[in-house]
């Protein structure tokens, strides 16, 4: 009898282990290493793996003006539909979005169908996932849990970036091998196929013991309508500059200083090294964040490095796209490409600032869902309408700027751009921090 007591109690245990806020949050990270994450290796090759970058810039543009919509919108779906369903259609338009890219040389309009596909998909994805992030964590958890998120997710794509590596290492052409698209295709399905197998957040008990509290939802109408009038925000409002540039130097990061500067097999091993770097950032940026000092302090502190880490790497890759020695000229840029490799010691540099690009965005979303998270407090509607309203200006700011690469604008304007437009978007979230000296941690 002691013996089936203690099995029994052993269950229990694990049980509410598999309850608790922090295996859900990883749980979540493992969904977004199927999807996301792996979509993340594949656009981090440059071109989307293609040997076109126009079709990528509007696949692309496609996907992130169609998620600018529906990740705005997205919270009423949470609000209505919970999670679940949300996470596992949204994770398996990631698989359709990789197998339209494949065949798009042959079918070109398969490339915006897909940025489509994928735009509403990816809206739905990740307001749910922000949504459960934010409202799990506690006041001084939040920086760890967003952290072990990232990891997670990050991870997805540096083994797509080593497996990228690997399957075109003896690629001599522009676009990656058609093995690397479909091991993408398969892992992208099966990972979204494992949503339903989440916890239902009500039964989900954050790290203080306190329960996730879900409002009732309204009716689609009334939902919609909250979703409109959550512009007028003062909160979002103060920082809708810097969720409108939070993405927008992916197209330079990707299409520009991987994409123009490498070759293939070195653009799969540099994605691997830029989600390596996002990893170790969010990590690292995640316990500054969550220092036992006041808010305020900690969100001064938390800015500073950001802006600091932006105006580094972006400079120093400006810099560099003058001065490095490519097919015996200098410098490279749009219709100026180089073919440097991973294994000439020259591209080394480069592949270093490559690695800075990739922690400057980590501190940028952590500190953006760390911001977000601790003005929401715990009510999880708050977190709900920020996580939607920060996916949807993000992606409208990162489609403008794939729809500019269709444009005959050079790299070195847009990464010049991507500098000002994220330094500038820092400013006006200084009027952030004084409500969070007086935020408790409870329900509105």
């Amino acid at each position: 009898m002691a013996i089936e007591l203690a099995a029994m109690g052993g269950e229990q245990a694990e049980r509410t282990r598999a309850k608790d806020a922090t295996t859900q949050v990883a749980a979540v990270g493992f969904l977004a290493f199927c999807g996301p994450g792996l979509f993340n290796a594949l656009n981090g090759l440059g071109n989307a793996g293609s040997s076109d970058p126009r079709l990528a810039a509007l696949a692309n543009g496609c996907l992130y003006c169609t998620f600018a919509v529906f990740g705005y919108f997205g919270g009423a779906g949470f609000n209505l539909l919970g999670p679940k369903p949300l996470l596992c259609f949204g994770g398996l338009t990631y698989a359709v979005y990789a197998t339209c890219i494949f065949f798009s040389g042959k079918l070109w309009w398969l490339a915006p169908l897909g940025g489509v596909v994928l735009g509403l998909g990816a809206g739905l994805f990740w307001t749910a996932q922000g949504s459960l992030m934010m409202a799990y964590a506690t006041p001084n958890s939040r920086g760890r849990l967003i952290a072990i998120f990232w990891v997670i997710f990050n991870l997805g794509g540096v083994m797509g970036g080593l497996l990228q590596f690997g399957l075109n290492f003896h690629t001599s052409g522009s676009s990656a091998n058609p093995i690397s698209y479909f091991t993408f295709v398969v892992v992208m399905g099966l990972g979204a196929l494992m949503s339903p197998l989440l916890a239902d957040p009500s039964s989900v008990v954050r790290e203080d013991g306190t329960p996730v509290l879900f409002q009732q939802a309204e009716s689609p109408l009334a939902e919609l309508r909250a979703a409109i009038a959550a512009i007028g925000d003062p909160f979002i409002l103060r920082n809708l500059l810097f969720y409108l540039a939070s993405n927008w130097f992916y197209t330079y990061n990707f299409n520009g200083f991987n994409g123009q500067q490498f070759n293939v097999r070195s653009r799969g091993l540099n994605s691997a090294g830029f989600w390596a770097a996002q990893m170790w950032a969010a990590w690292w940026f995640g316990k500054v964040l969550d220092e036992e000092v006041a808010p305020r302090r900690r969100a001064w502190r938390g800015l500073l490095l950001v802006a600091l880490s932006l105006a580094f790497s972006l400079g120093w890759a400006l810099q560099e796209s003058r001065t490095v020695t490519c097919r015996g000229h200098l410098g490279w840029d749009k219709g100026s490409s180089c073919e440097l490799d991973a294994l000439d010691p020259a591209s080394w540099r480069a592949m270093g600032i490559f690695l800075l690009l990739g922690a400057a965005d980590a501190m940028y979303q952590t500190y953006a869902y760390w911001l977000m998270s601790m003005a929401a407090g715990s009510d999880v509607r708050k977190t709900v309408m920020y996580s939607a309203a920060y996916k949807g200006l993000q992606s409208l700011g990162a489609g403008l700027a794939w729809f500019l690469d269709l444009s005959r604008m050079s790299y070195f304007t847009q990464g010049g751009l991507c500098l000002a437009l994220t330094l500038s978007a820092c400013l006006p979230v200084l009027g952030s921090f004084k409500a969070l000296e007086s935020k408790k941690d409870s329900p509105a």
